[in-house]
């Protein structure tokens, strides 16, 4: 009798010992878990890269809308036909009155405006007899819309230099 419960309980230790060492399983478990956390992580970098792209793209948006604005100034500050209209202690401003194509963006009518300021003395570095010349001052400004409506306002100081 105990020769058979000596062999009884080698074979349950053999049982038991076989089905602790069989592996088949893990591997497949392992598997599975390594396969859900790359699903995560490329989830996580798509997300990521998505929102990227649309910083990328909204910041391009907002530097046309500038550059548009900008352009619009440069178009104010040089066009004599602007400043020509305008007459200290008379008319002291301008608006443009038609729609402005400039790259990728648009000034709309009534958003460029040319305002006098005041005028004094010449400002520095300008090379001109005071005692001949002196300088109207005037602000300049332009609000742009850019692609996807992003919208730039841009301010600019300008001195025209004109005899006395």
């Amino acid at each position: 009798m105990l020769n058979s419960m000596k062999q009884m309980l080698d074979s349950e230790k053999t049982k038991m010992y076989s089905i602790i060492n069989n592996q088949h399983g893990v591997a497949l478990v392992l598997a599975m878990v390594m396969l859900v956390l790359m699903s995560i992580l490329g989830a996580l970098a798509l997300s990521t890269s998505t929102t990227e792209i649309g910083i990328a793209g909204n910041y391009r948006n907002s530097q046309d809308a500038f550059y548009t604005a900008d352009a619009a100034i440069e178009r104010a500050q040089t066009d004599s036909a602007i400043y020509s209209t305008i007459v200290p202690g008379s008319v002291e401003s301008w608006t443009n009155t038609s729609t402005w194509t400039i790259g990728n963006g648009t000034v709309s009518a009534n958003n460029v405006s040319v305002q006098y300021l005041t005028n004094g003395a010449l400002p520095l570095g300008t090379g001109s007899d005071p005692e001949i010349f002196q300088a109207y001052y005037f602000v300049a400004t332009a609000n742009a819309t850019g692609p996807n409506n992003s919208i730039y306002n841009v301010e600019s100081q300008v001195a025209r230099v004109v005899p006395k």
